[in-house]
């Protein structure tokens, strides 16, 4: 399917474009020619399980680049691109059958496209081969990228462990450019290491140039080459203005090696991906849509799923949905979780979506994909408008707003869903002036957010050299981190120094607690030893490189706009603490920690609450919001009260709030009801 379902300048459909039967498709067989031959074909109908077919995958492109193509003696205006996938795709000496979205689904038909995106799950499931179309390759320094990450990807899956040590030169010398061969090279230590340096330079350049290829930023990529039986990536040089006869060669590589790729370079090689600002990481994201458990059955929910598309792109942002009504877990109480719908805005799509898994399972979970990108406290009209497209109450994940968190999905419910008390006040029509619906929830005030850092990003997590360091959005991150946590000046309710650091560091990987279970749920996983081992020489490596930057600077930099903190982590614990920490870093390296903790925490921040606890949140976390714990979330809460909201309209006992974000705060999560010894208290989300 294309990057939107009704894209602008659509072209009139003709009309032989009858009416399709309940479960028809339409499939265009094209008649084979030389790649220069006007593109000629016809359509027809048959059902899914009918004669086979091969699916056609693209982006729609520019719409108002067009081509012609003639159908069954009629000519039909297309997108420049999907004209470059038939050429391409077209046999010189037989028909080929294809099934191309603007070709097959009489777009001009409301009726009909909703029917057909239905169906799109299927219809790429039963092809018997997903085409792939990349796009032209521009000139011969295009082609030789394509071919070169192509080559290079084939190669290091041969031995991925060794690639990616080998790729290691690229971290050590972090104040060398890797834009290209041409790029100025830093005194290296020796002339091997400089050669080194470069092949590998220009090698994940390639790779980065390939996986910046507009293909994978499409939503709709989630079912076509997901759903596959067998999907092949192709591109190709792009042919000449006037050439009438010129070969027609084609460069391809297959889903599953590049599926691979990804894979392993977010679970081993998270911070080589975040240096080199590879989008690897975003086609990641379809194989974990469609990962599944031993027994077959899925491992990815429908709402997780929506979450991990929220990166992609889409030109209707309706289509976040619609374009993951082929996944499995699409089915609720033998329903699809919701139809297509194209005349009613994103937010009222959105809000339906949300309100029918909350009130049919009981759950929050849905709750817990809200990831703000502003403070949602500002809107100060609560009612539907159709003209505004973005309108959905706080307590509804905006799908179209690019997600920069991963899901806090804890492995241990935090709270008894079996005694949830959860409705939804209002109506879900988003009839124009009607009152947005509100959460009804009762819970428990666990804590107050007393201070928060700075928000942190992926680029702040490698320990590197003092020039990297200083082009940092935040120099020093952990340093300044554990300056709120655990500041010079204050109470600390008596805690102990290592019993703050163990909290911070379990808060940054959103991992569970035992000693023989994983640390983290996303990346690699360390047990709770090897995770402390790899976090004290995190610690250590940060602060030698902060004894280094004094030497080196003779303590001068200080002076520099504070990027260099007055003391390092380490240097701020007692002796004791540290001996302890040097004694857990022996033998250890940080590259576990730095693995495991770079998705969980990107993007977010610290905090420290009111009775000293420590936890991470959502980046418009604020002092002053509650901590909270609601029957049927599996992690805690953040709610802000309403600035001057009264009790006026509502029960004594409710507080009315705005929804901030899912938490986690690693000492509280498997708090118990007896724990708790206020009374609980129902909060109105609005």
């Amino acid at each position: 399917m294309s990057n939107n379902s009704k894209p602008p300048l659509r072209p009139h459909y003709p009309a032989y474009y009858h009416p399709l039967l309940s479960g028809f498709i339409r499939v265009f067989e094209l008649d084979p020619g030389s790649p220069a031959d006007p593109i000629v074909g016809r359509l027809v109908s048959q059902t899914i399980g009918g004669p086979s077919y091969e699916a056609v995958s693209y982006v729609w492109g520019d719409p108002r680049q067009r081509c012609d193509l003639t159908i069954s003696g009629a000519t039909l205006s297309v997108t420049a691109n999907l004209h470059g996938a038939l050429t391409v795709f077209r046999h010189r000496q037989r028909r080929r059958r294809l099934w191309a979205d603007a070709l097959c689904i009489n777009q001009d038909n409301v009726p009909e496209r909703t029917a057909q995106v239905e169906l799109m799950g299927s219809i790429f499931k039963g092809a018997t081969r997903v085409l792939a179309w990349l796009g032209w390759e521009e000139g011969a320094e295009g082609r030789q990228h394509t071919l070169d990450a192509i080559r290079f990807i084939r190669s290091f899956m041969r031995d991925p462990e060794t690639g990616l040590r080998e790729a290691r030169i690229l971290l050590l010398h972090h104040d060398v450019s890797v834009t290209g061969p041409s790029s100025r090279l830093a005194v290296l230590a020796s002339e091997d290491e400089r050669r080194q340096f470069e092949d590998q330079a220009q090698r994940w350049e390639a790779v980065k140039l390939f996986f910046d290829t507009k293909y994978f930023h499409r939503a709709w990529i989630v079912q076509e080459v997901g759903l596959a039986r067998e999907a092949i990536m192709y591109a190709a040089p792009k042919p000449p203005d006037h050439d009438s006869d010129y070969d027609l060669v084609l460069d391809s590589v297959e889903w599953q090696l590049v599926g691979q790729f990804v894979k392993f370079m977010d679970y081993r090689g998270a911070s080589l991906v975040t240096h080199l600002g590879l989008m690897s990481w975003v086609a990641h994201h379809v194989l974990m849509v469609w990962e599944t458990l031993e027994d077959g059955s899925p491992k990815c929910d429908f709402l997780t799923s929506m979450h991990w598309v929220r990166i992609l792109g889409v030109t209707d942002a309706r289509d976040r949905v619609y374009s993951l009504l082929g996944h499995p877990c699409a089915v609720l109480d033998g329903q699809l979780v919701i139809r297509p719908d194209y005349t009613v805005t994103r937010g009222v799509v959105y809000t339906q979506l949300a309100a029918n898994f909350i009130l049919k399972t009981k759950d929050l979970y849905a709750v817990s994909m809200v990831d703000h990108d502003m403070d949602p406290c500002g809107q100060e009209s609560r009612v539907w408008d159709p003209g505004d497209e973005s309108r959905m109450p706080s307590w509804v994940p905006d799908w179209h707003s690019i997600n920069r968190t991963t899901p806090m999905d804890w492995p241990h419910p935090a709270a008894d869903a079996g005694e949830a008390e959860i409705d939804i006040e209002g109506g879900l029509e988003g009839a124009n002036g009607k009152m947005m619906p509100h959460l009804l929830v009762k819970g428990w005030i666990v804590d107050e957010i007393a201070a928060v850092s700075r928000r942190m990003e992926t680029t702040d997590f490698p320990v590197t050299n003092l020039t990297r360091e200083m082009a940092k959005e935040n120099p020093f991150w952990l340093d300044r981190v554990w300056a709120v946590v655990f500041p010079p000046s204050g109470t600390h309710e008596n805690r102990h120094p290592l019993t703050m650091l163990e909290m911070l560091s379990l808060a940054f990987p959103l991992g569970t607690r035992e000693k023989d279970e994983p640390v983290s749920i996303v990346g690699p996983q360390q047990s709770l030893n090897d995770h402390q081992r790899s976090f004290a020489a995190y610690v250590l490596d940060y602060h030698n490189l902060w004894r280094q930057t004094l030497r080196d600077t003779g303590g001068e930099i200080r002076k520099a706009a504070g990027c260099v903190p007055d003391r390092s982590l380490y240097d701020s614990l007692p002796e004791e603490s540290q001996a302890v920490l040097r004694k857990r870093a022996e033998g250890a390296t940080s590259e576990g920690f730095l693995e495991c903790m770079t998705w969980p925490s990107m993007c977010r921040v610290v905090y420290r609450t009111a009775s000293g606890d420590v936890g991470i949140g959502s980046r418009i976390t604020c002092p002053g919001d509650l901590v909270c714990r609601i029957p049927g979330s599996k992690v805690l809460m953040t709610l802000r009260r309403i600035p001057g909201e009264g009790e006026e309209g509502t029960r004594r006992d409710t507080i009315s709030c705005v929804f901030v974000a899912p938490t986690v705060v690693p000492a509280r999560m498997k708090i118990r009801d007896e724990e708790l010894d206020q009374k609980s208290v129902r909060f109105r989300i609005v």
